[in-house]
């Protein structure tokens, strides 16, 4: 009887250990915030789509940011020590739609063509990268990045189709991004990769880049 309790005394021991081995290892890599892997269960309320439109129609933003933030709602933040990314939504609005507006009220220095269900808009110190997700029916991802936090973090492979290398140089104020960046990538494999309805994601290893604990509402802390 000794023998057998003691048996069990060991494999508790043995489950415990492991439990806090494997628990504590979330891959963040220095992204802060929560790390489910649920797809959103509610979506942030928004305006209808004739609001929407006359909302920015009828802004006085001077700055991407403003108008961004002023026409859709917040689903996420992405937020490290290098760089933020804020992710709106929209279900009301297509992304032509989308990138018509913003375009139309404040212009992009630089603008893509829509291809494989992503558009991005570049702008002085913003790239605003648009995607429909792929999980949730007709919405439309507006991701709001600073270029520092597309210096640092996104994969070059991401634009792909959308911006030439040289331009992403140019805009990122670098003779040789892509690049370098590629390269940084290949080794390390922690390059974010775009957002998804299941939170920001890292080209390599997806879900280790992680959005905010306030999922499906307002400002959070990040991934």
């Amino acid at each position: 009887m000794r023998s057998f309790g003691g048996v069990i005394i060991v494999v508790i021991i043995a489950v415990v250990l492991g439990m806090n081995m494997f628990g504590n290892n979330n891959g963040s890599r220095g992204i802060s915030g929560s790390y489910t892997e649920d797809t959103y269960e509610e979506l942030p309320d928004e305006p209808s789509r004739s609001e929407i439109i006359d909302n920015i129609n009828n802004s006085n933003s001077s700055s991407i940011e403003e108008l961004v933030r002023q026409g859709f709602p917040l689903l996420d933040t992405v937020k490290t020590d290098r760089g933020i990314s804020e992710i709106y939504m929209t279900q009301e609005l297509s992304m032509q739609k989308v990138a018509e507006l913003l375009q139309k009220n404040i212009s992009p220095e630089e603008m893509s063509k829509r291809n494989n269900g992503k558009q991005v808009l570049v702008y002085p110190e913003n790239f605003v990268i648009l995607q429909e997700s792929d999980a949730e029916p007709d919405l439309v991802l507006i991701e709001l990045s600073s270029d520092e936090f597309v210096r640092n973090h996104y994969s070059p492979s991401f634009f792909q189709g959308l911006l030439a290398y040289s331009l992403l140089n140019r805009m990122l104020d670098s003779d040789d991004w892509a690049r370098k960046r590629a390269s940084t990538c290949k080794s390390t494999g922690n390059c974010y990769g775009g957002y998804s309805t299941y939170g920001g994601y890292n080209s390599g290893t997806p879900g280790s880049f992680r959005g905010s604990s306030n999922r499906g509402g307002g400002p959070g802390a990040g991934k």
